[in-house]
């Protein structure tokens, strides 16, 4: 923060050693913040009569609405104070946090999931935006990112910990009263400790266009649904799934239409045309598909073949989140001190989630140790957080300004909207055919993951042969590897 933000923002008896942690501490309590929670999903779905697609259905609506505030995160800010802003977010957080656990209707659930989702945002951009000046005083937005996206993607899982051992102790509705009990240290530190601050002048809401975000949101769940639910009702068979898909094309044409023919539109034509957008649409999603065999094919083969229970499963997260962190300062060096393009730091991360699933190949059998697993769950969290930091940094130095956030959104579509979904649909329908094709789980996981690192050799080709200077020799060298991966099929299935 500025030296006339951290006068004005907080109280004179506020130390200034604080002012920065005080932040900390209310961006913690956002990021532990949500409508519903993916680690009760078991005991979600017995108590609200909700199946697990139901709930995997809801957690990817709070995305939605975490996406659609980007391109009115200046708008926000700048027409309301830093404290209103806070207690605003915090008190519609404290609110759905409370009656979610009541509600028994599924389009109710998903309309609190996300408007959550949306204010969740809206408490942590006030947050980051206000600390920014503080740890990238150069506005150096490889720094800012890399810490940026440790925190959002760490913390995810770090509340996953503490949630599991809530539910273990208690129940998942225990959850949501320790959110809530978070939050009012928001709402009480804002209020005692700060002062109302705004840091432009007063921006009036005229003109935004929230038509166009809830079409934008109509367009994405409803291509959600498709993905999500396609399996259990059978595809274009069902008069559902016909319906969704249906919807989500109409969406679609609208917002392009009502894109040509008024004044402010929500996401702007302009923003499509971005330097490469496609592109880092399409990594984004490799990475995602790439991402959804920890999601599928590890989880499964922890819960059935080495039948971990819920608290040594969720254990393991810790070594997702240091992966992340040496993800984090490996990207902050390689990016911002030694100036390395965003390609051969994204091929990096890539490189690394590849890695994983390697090892993932050769660790599937029933006598795999758990300490066996740290390494790799260290490479993925490493690789994860390393793509989404390249990318987004690339992103932010192609996009006009005007256009940032809105490219952001448009990103967000994959990244944090049907991206993971369609991954995870992938596999499972992958694995259930492979169960039919071998009668073997050890097996069909062997062969997932193999596939696996073709495909993700495959995505590094790519990115290798659009840049790099030695592209012929990482071209042999990937096409050696693949070959080896494939050659050993034939060993795995005699073996089981």
């Amino acid at each position: 923060m500025t030296t006339e933000e951290k006068d004005n923002v907080f109280k004179e008896f506020v130390p200034d050693p604080l002012r920065f942690w005080i932040y900390i501490l209310f961006l913690v309590c956002f990021q532990f913040s949500n409508g519903i929670y993916f680690c009760a999903m078991n005991q979600m779905s017995g108590s609200l009569s909700l199946t697990p697609d139901d709930v995997r259905m809801l957690g990817c609506t709070v995305l939605v609405g975490l996406t659609m505030y980007f391109p009115l995160a200046f708008r926000l800010k700048f027409r309301f104070t830093n404290r209103t802003c806070l207690i605003t977010a915090a008190l519609v957080l404290i609110t759905i946090n409370l009656i979610v656990p009541h509600v028994q209707s599924q389009p109710l659930l998903m309309a609190l999931c996300f408007v959550a989702g949306f204010f969740r945002l809206f408490g942590t951009f006030e947050c980051f935006s206000s600390i920014l000046p503080k740890i990238a005083p150069t506005h150096n937005y490889a720094v800012f990112l890399s810490f940026v996206f440790f925190v959002v993607l760490g913390f995810i899982h770090v509340f996953d910990i503490a949630a599991s051992y809530i539910m273990y102790y208690f129940n998942w509705q225990y959850i949501h009263y320790f959110t809530v009990g978070l939050l009012l240290l928001v709402v009480l530190g804002a209020f005692i400790l700060m002062r109302p601050f705004r840091p432009m002048p007063k921006m009036p809401l005229y003109g935004v266009d929230w038509l166009g975000m809830v079409v934008w949101a109509i367009f994405i769940l409803a291509a959600i649904f498709v993905v999500q639910y396609g399996e259990e009702l059978d595809w274009l068979h069902s008069p559902y799934i016909r319906a969704a898909a249906g919807i989500s094309c109409l969406a679609l044409a609208t917002n392009l239409l009502r894109m040509r023919h008024i004044r402010h539109p929500f996401i702007d034509f302009a923003a499509f045309k971005t330097r490469n957008l496609f592109h880092l649409l399409l990594l984004f999603l490799f990475l995602d598909i790439l991402l959804s065999t920890q999601q599928v094919l590890q989880n499964t083969f922890t819960a059935t073949i080495l039948q971990l229970d819920q608290l040594n499963t969720v254990n393991l997260y810790w070594f997702d989140v240091l992966g992340m962190l040496l993800g984090a300062l490996f990207s902050w060096y390689a990016l911002s001190k030694l100036k390395r393009h965003h390609q051969l730091v994204c091929f990096v991360g890539i490189a690394s989630i590849v890695l994983y699933i390697t090892q993932m190949y050769f660790l599937i059998t029933p006598y795999t140790a758990t300490e066996m697993l740290y390494l790799p769950l260290v490479c993925c969290g490493f690789g994860h957080v390393v793509v989404f930091i390249s990318l987004t940094v690339y992103a932010q130095a192609t996009a006009p300004f005007r256009n940032y956030f809105q490219v952001l959104c448009i990103l967000g579509i994959i990244r944090t909207g049907i991206g993971a979904p369609l991954g995870d649909a992938i596999y499972m329908r992958a694995l259930e055919a492979e169960m039919l094709t071998h009668s073997s789980m050890l097996v069909a996981l062997r062969e997932l993951f193999g596939w696996s690192i073709v495909f993700g050799v495959f995505v590094l080709i790519i990115i290798a042969a659009s840049r790099f200077k030695y592209r012929k020799y990482f071209l042999f060298c990937m096409h050696k590897f693949a070959t080896f991966c494939v050659s050993l099929r034939p060993k795995i299935e005699k073996q089981y």
